[in-house]
């Protein structure tokens, strides 16, 4: 035997895994430095953010998981079906929403509103899938109750699918307005969110949230992202209510939850198909479903690169609003940064959704 030869194999072995040993310890020691070094620049903000008396509780900076959502609008066909077997009340379909009057108005339990219209929600005869649906506390006011429907165990924060209550000056429910989401389903497997602590940096750091207001809560849920002809496409996403100090009600704001951009207006993005001739055929399930996702993280990649510039120029304008001995030439350099982020934030909004 060639013992030589066997020793050598052995001792390259040895010194391969001495090699990876000390690569991973260098590795881990470097991923422990960076998460150490975000969570003192999260507390640093956060700290800032508290002496610029804003008030909130403390967040969680726990990462949550989600999905891009797709909804097919071929579901409106059986949702009218299905409307047009409700009873004790006037129903009509108006741009893929139901909307709908009692017959005879509904006295409210104004302290409890969900042991009133539960009866009514999961009753089919009145609701169309209503068991879909649970109250929401948070959004409802006294002029409206809401019910959202539940996707992937979390809520939708679009009226598209929602139950809105209306309310009259009697406490009486006259009628509602419903969005249904049909078809929803995953297009990809589940992925990381942003925590609800980042999700309140990024909006501080958008300079969306003033001075001596306070942060009532920040929830994550689904907020549309874009739509095209055939369907949508839903996102995770952090809705954070503000209360102001000289408001008197309440600012909702939407942080997309994957990619950390405000989310301000609604995206209608024409699909390329509905440019052909209507001899086409149509595309199959799946083909529709990888179309929607591509635009989506298109669309989102296109919303991070302006946000950033965004938040970059927020940022800036904030400090130079904070400096006590500013110049008249430092207030003009604010006064051109102001207009520059809110440009910059509108043209982030073209990969936005639907506000409240």
């Amino acid at each position: 035997m060639d013992f030589k030869r066997i020793e050598l194999i052995f001792l390259t072995a040895f010194a391969a895994l001495d090699i990876f040993l000390v690569i991973s310890f260098f590795q881990n020691n470097s991923d422990v430095h960076s998460t150490s070094q975000g969570a003192s620049h999260n507390a640093t903000i956060l700290k800032e953010m508290r002496d610029d008396s804003i008030s909130f509780s403390k967040p969680s900076n726990k990462k949550g998981q989600g999905y891009y959502i797709s909804t097919q609008t071929s579901g409106n066909k059986r949702l009218k079906e299905k409307m047009e077997s409700l009873t004790a009340q006037s129903a009509k379909m108006v741009n893929g929403e139901i909307i709908s009057t009692f017959n005879t108005p509904l006295t409210l339990n104004t302290k409890s509103p969900e042991k009133t219209l539960n009866q009514i929600v999961n009753d089919s005869n009145q609701i169309v899938n209503g068991k879909h649906y649970q109250y929401d506390a948070k959004t409802s006011t006294g002029s409206q109750i809401i019910y959202t429907q539940m996707v992937s165990g979390q809520r939708i924060f679009s009226r598209s699918g929602q139950i809105r209550f209306k309310i009259n000056s009697g406490c009486q429910v006259v009628g509602y307005t419903q969005g249904y989401l049909t078809d929803a389903n995953p297009l990809r497997e589940k992925q990381d969110t942003i925590s609800q602590e980042r999700a309140i940096i990024w909006l501080y750091q958008y300079n969306e949230v003033p001075n001596e207001s306070v942060i009532k809560w920040a929830r994550l849920g689904y907020t549309r992202l874009l739509s095209i002809q055939k369907g949508s496409v839903y996102v995770p996403t952090w809705y954070i209510a503000v209360h102001g100090k000289s408001s008197t009600t309440l600012q909702y704001y939407r942080i997309n939850a994957f990619t950390g951009v405000i989310m301000k207006y609604n995206t209608q993005v024409q699909s390329s198909s509905s440019s052909s001739s209507s001899s086409s055929t149509a595309e199959s399930s799946s083909e529709d479903d990888s179309s929607l996702l591509n635009q989506a993280v298109s669309s989102s990649k296109r919303a991070v690169e302006s946000s950033t510039q965004a938040s970059v120029q927020a940022t800036t304008r904030r400090a130079y609003s904070s400096s006590s001995t500013s110049s008249s030439s430092t207030n003009a350099v604010s006064t051109s940064s102001s207009e520059s982020t809110s440009s910059q934030v509108s043209s982030s909004s073209s990969a936005s959704s639907e506000v409240h």
